[in-house]
């Protein structure tokens, strides 16, 4: 703003110093140009109090357009001072198009910015030019040409700030994003692995040894406690209802997810995958997500469980998921909250994918997580 803004407050400050010593002989036209030049002046050395702008766009503007209302009965020819003043108080006047338009509120500045705009336009009906007829609006139409590039100017610079403001949003959006992927995906994981062995150890070594199989459980509970932060957290980083972004994995990626899971103790998980028709990438996606979320819930809510299955198959042109598991213990949190995490996340994305996800107690013991998704509707042209 200073490249508009120095040669601005030159320019009011001349036009009054010009006024006060030279006494024109025209003293309305020349207060209404100084006054302008004024308000241009005042406007732009007040820039934190943006909402002035306007204002005085619309106060002067309308002194502006009222004497050359009162001024068009007696107009007389323009001698060199007097266009000199003209021009002063059209280049103010196309100053506060600018400022009106590109600081105030979108109605407002449209109103604002119209004002001054037609005042610079109706400065020369208080001139004689000698046009009679639609020639006398020739040269008003021409002279709002500088005004509608302010106000064009100002818009761009609008338009610019706005994707600006939009592009940092976004930024600050996507990093919250990735960072509760990060948390969800690795770092919960690897909590839910220090609660698996702390598990474990305490079946296998706390039997003869009380005071181990006390800091085990010490360990266990501060983990799942930890687990319980870790969700909370998550659901702050994310946005309310957001379903879940799909993971980096797919249906390849299973195998070496299992192989993680089993080599981290407890639970032991078996992998069976009969599929003839190849997965859509975002069908994977989400199948991945799936078989992560039981995979962790039964290292959180399934203590008792020794084996996990998991079955991916093609039923009636579906592809069918299922997975279950032998616990004893009642889970806790078959769904987690509505931030758009675990499996409650993933009912939603299964449902926006044409298919149906279910969970629930299986008999005799333990949990089962069934997902359906149309296998041939998504290969044949769902969006990935």
């Amino acid at each position: 703003m200073r490249f508009v803004r120095l040669p601005l407050m030159v320019i009011g400050v001349l036009a009054l110093l010009y006024a006060a010593v030279w006494a024109p002989p025209d003293p309305v036209v020349h207060l209404v140009g100084g006054l302008t030049a004024c308000l241009a002046v005042l406007t732009l050395l007040g820039t934190r109090h943006r909402r002035v702008a306007p204002a005085a766009a619309v106060v002067a503007g309308g002194v502006s357009i009222a004497v050359t209302a009162l001024t068009f009965a007696g107009r007389v020819p323009g001698d060199a001072e007097t266009m000199a003043w003209f021009f002063l108080e059209a280049l103010a006047l196309t100053g506060l198009v600018y400022l009106a338009v590109l600081w105030g509120r979108s109605a407002v500045a449209t109103v604002a910015g119209v004002v001054p705009a037609l005042a610079t336009a109706f400065l020369l009906f208080r001139f004689d030019a000698g046009d009679e007829g639609p020639e006398q609006f020739l040269g008003p139409a021409v002279w709002l040409a500088p005004a509608a590039i302010a106000a064009g100017v100002a818009l761009y610079l609008r338009w610019l700030a706005a994707g600006r403001r939009r592009a940092v949003l976004d930024a600050r959006r996507e990093q919250r994003l990735d960072l509760a992927n990060d948390l969800h995906d690795f770092v919960a994981h690897d909590i839910s692995e220090i609660v698996a062995q702390a598990q474990a150890g305490r079946i296998v070594f706390g039997g003869d040894r009380p005071e181990l199989a006390k800091l085990l459980e010490r360990i266990e509970t501060a983990g799942v406690r930890a687990l319980g932060s870790m969700d909370r957290t998550l659901a702050l980083l994310r946005d309310p209802g957001e379903a879940a972004r799909a993971p980096v994995g797919g249906v390849d990626d299973l195998e070496a997810l299992v192989e993680r899971f089993n080599g981290s103790g407890g639970p032991q998980a078996v992998l069976e995958i009969r599929l003839a028709k190849p997965v859509a990438r975002e069908t994977g996606a989400v199948v991945h997500r799936a078989v992560t979320e039981a995979l962790t819930n039964v290292r959180r809510h399934a203590r008792t469980a020794a084996t996990v299955s998991i079955e991916l198959t093609e039923v009636d042109g579906s592809l069918q998921l299922r997975v279950e598991d032998d616990g004893r213990d009642a889970p806790k949190a078959a769904f987690r909250d509505s931030s758009g995490l675990g499996l409650a996340g993933m009912a939603e994305r299964a449902e926006s994918l044409g298919g149906r996800f279910e969970a629930g107690p299986r008999e005799p013991s333990g949990w089962r997580i069934t997902m359906r998704l149309p296998l041939q509707d998504i290969n044949e042209g769902a969006p990935l």
